[in-house]
């Protein structure tokens, strides 16, 4: 297994915490939904499995009105990412030329955002959420996910890939 961690030139342009990554097809069925954070480089899309405690207002500033903004996690640097990549050998780390399709897709009326790209000649496809309410017991996980508007992730992930 290659360790993943960051170029040298490797900038985060937008990251969101408590975001909760799903694989699907076969990949989902033998991996459950995991929570993390969600990171755009100008190089990759980066999925860290880390929980992170945001306050209330925070939440707001992140998911305000229900849209996925664009902004960055205060205190966490692109130092933070690559050590949270050595600790994490389970990060997906997404590299945006090997993305194929990004979109919005709708499920039991919640708004997913989809990434499909590109890895040793498979088709891949995660999608991203956030959770209204999650369990603990016996481990986190999602009960039922909220609706968000992921268009300025959109816009800005496909905005990366032209570069």
């Amino acid at each position: 297994m290659m360790k993943k961690s960051l170029k040298e030139d490797e900038v985060i342009i937008a990251s969101l915490p408590q975001i909760w990554g799903i694989a699907l097809g076969l990949r989902g069925f033998f991996h459950k939904s995991k929570e993390g954070i969600l990171i755009l480089t100008n190089k990759n899309l980066i999925f860290v499995p880390r929980y992170i405690w945001i306050t209330a207002k925070e939440k707001e500033r992140y998911f305000a009105n229900d849209k996925a903004v664009i902004g960055k996690l205060a205190d966490y640097n692109e130092s933070d990412l690559d050590e949270d990549l050595t600790d994490n050998p389970k990060s997906w780390m997404i590299p945006l030329d090997s993305i194929t399709d990004v979109k919005s897709v709708t499920a039991r009326k919640v708004d997913f955002l989809r990434i499909t790209f590109r890895e040793k000649g498979k088709e891949i496809k995660y999608e991203f959420g956030i959770t209204k309410t999650v369990t603990t017991y016996p481990y986190r996980q999602p009960l039922v996910f909220k609706n968000l508007d992921w268009s300025l992730w959109i816009g800005l992930i496909v905005s990366q890939m032209k570069k």
